[in-house]
């Protein structure tokens, strides 16, 4: 013990079986990463734009600008935290540490003190920077303990799936707090999501929580850090060795597959989920509360696949889960639209259309529920087979480029769409409030960018799945050679 706090000896003492008190302690931490995702995805682009009256263009160019900082700085994290050593080991002093500035700069993200638009373009560029940042230093780590966790094959899909379980419990606090309480409709405001003073207020609410969650989970795991992997020798973090390292994920077949499929379909995801405020309220005509079940019950299907994942490995490969997840999100998720303008869709405005609408979210959330857990889960096999074949652990690595991708859905997805709420005229400003304020042809194309529109990078995500050659068998061969050389290596080396 005393050994290992000082940075003398490597622990591979891997759990297999991990107990629920241990994957609760883990998954609950999931809850910032689901929550804030959610948040900045739905909302910050509509409450930049349509409320703040900053342009599309300057918003998309703000949250581009924000994306790419997560483009370098993302891997890096992950890199670091592979190599750290401390007493405290490689993941939980970063947990710690981000945990206060996470919190801040989400509130003041949607607390802006200027007025202009142009300052409040930089406003928003330099707290969505900073947000972003926050959320790398603490959710990569976080992810890539995960890693460290267990070595079995069905015990790490359980680890996931109660860590996105976590991820829907952070969507649906979203979904129900900020559209059914902060944004709710009041006689000022039918639409309560344009009312400016609610976003500090909800801010303010989350920021808090968020804190807490990031303590809870870095402290409810604190006590395995005696038996998590260590980096076997110190190593510095230069530009040129993070390069490398990055270059040495990325010799992994499997890996680049895996990281192309994601962002092709990571991208019209974010698409939507910036433009799901504007098509419900100005196109659909859903009212917040109304638009809780519309938006909610996605995120509350992906929670029923997720339990459901495990079991379901044990029958199909992970590339085949990626393959139909992403098959069952383009399917659903554009349906309603299709069906509308074939004539077999209820109106807009309609009670009608808030069942249809909820249908379609349920049905896209239980199909694509396979996709990000396996996904998650086969980072976890890559980490290993990568270990095998360079001799280095770099789960970290692994999940920069997962968190790099998951949140450049949002940023990239709302530099889309905000660019193209400019293209298509999009009107903004007090006067505007119901779907009779928009123009319908401008309706019309909001509703082919949000619907058909996405379905675009669907086959070529599936090509990209279709070559991930790293499957159960593998795996199994890779665990045992893993095995076989640290039961060979010479007694006190570091394997």
């Amino acid at each position: 013990m005393a050994d290992f706090f000082f940075g003398e000896v490597v622990s591979t003492n891997l759990m297999t079986n991990l107990n629920f008190k241990t994957k609760l302690a883990y998954g609950s931490g999931q809850f910032v990463t689901g929550s804030i995702s959610t948040a900045l995805m739905l909302f910050l682009l509509f409450y930049y734009n349509q409320v703040l009256e900053v342009s599309g263009a300057l918003c998309g160019m703000a949250l581009l600008i924000a994306t790419i900082v997560d483009a370098v700085t993302d891997p890096i994290m992950g890199s670091i935290s592979d190599s750290w050593r401390s007493r405290f080991g490689r993941r939980h002093p970063f947990m710690y540490f981000a945990a206060l500035p996470l919190g801040a700069c989400f509130f003041f993200l949607f607390h802006p003190l200027v007025h202009s638009e142009f300052a409040l373009f930089l406003w928003l560029l330099i707290f969505s920077v900073l947000t972003r940042l926050a959320l790398t230093i603490y959710a990569v780590p976080h992810m890539a303990l995960g890693g460290e966790l267990t070595t079995d094959h069905r015990e790490r899909m359980s680890v996931v799936a109660v860590r996105l379980v976590f991820n829907i419990v952070g969507m649906m606090a979203v979904y129900g707090l900020g559209l059914g309480f902060f944004f709710a409709a009041s006689e000022a405001f039918p639409n309560g999501q344009l009312n400016t003073a609610a976003y500090p207020l909800f801010a303010g609410c989350f920021g808090v929580v968020t804190v807490i969650s990031v303590l809870v989970t870095a402290w409810g795991t604190h006590h395995l850090i005696p038996s998590l992997s260590a980096p076997a020798e110190s190593q510095g973090h230069t530009a040129k060795q993070l390069l490398l390292e990055v270059m040495d994920a990325l010799q992994n077949l499997s890996f680049r597959w895996l990281l192309i499929g994601w962002i092709i379909v990571s991208a019209p995801i974010g698409v939507g989920s910036s433009l799901a405020l504007y098509l419900n309220t100005f196109f659909w005509q859903v009212s917040p509360q109304e638009m809780i079940p519309v938006l909610g019950l996605s995120p509350l299907a992906m929670g029923i696949g997720y339990m459901f994942a495990p079991a379901l490995s044990q029958y199909i490969e992970k590339r085949q889960a990626l393959m139909w997840g992403a098959l069952g999100w383009a399917t659903f998720s554009i349906a309603p639209v299709c069906l509308y303008y074939a004539g077999f869709f209820p109106e807009p405005g309609t009670s009608g259309v808030v069942i249809g609408l909820s249908i379609c979210s349920f049905l896209t959330g239980i199909t694509v529920s396979q996709l990000p857990v396996a996904v998650e889960s086969m980072l976890y096999d890559i980490a290993e087979e990568q270990e095998l074949e360079a001799g280095i652990r770099q789960e970290g690595v692994f999940y920069g480029a997962h968190m790099f991708v998951s949140k450049a859905s949002g940023g990239v997805g709302a530099a889309i769409s905000g660019v193209a709420l400019d293209l298509i005229d999009w009107p903004v400003g007090d006067n505007i409030s119901t779907a009779a304020d928009i123009p319908p042809d401008t309706l019309f194309q909001l509703a082919m960018i949000a619907g058909p529109g996405l379905a675009m990078g669907l086959l070529p995500a599936l090509w990209c799945f279709h070559h991930i050659t790293l499957d159960r068998q593998r795996n199994a061969e890779v665990l045992s050679a893993l095995a076989e050389r640290k039961r060979v290596a010479p007694s006190g080396s570091a394997t």
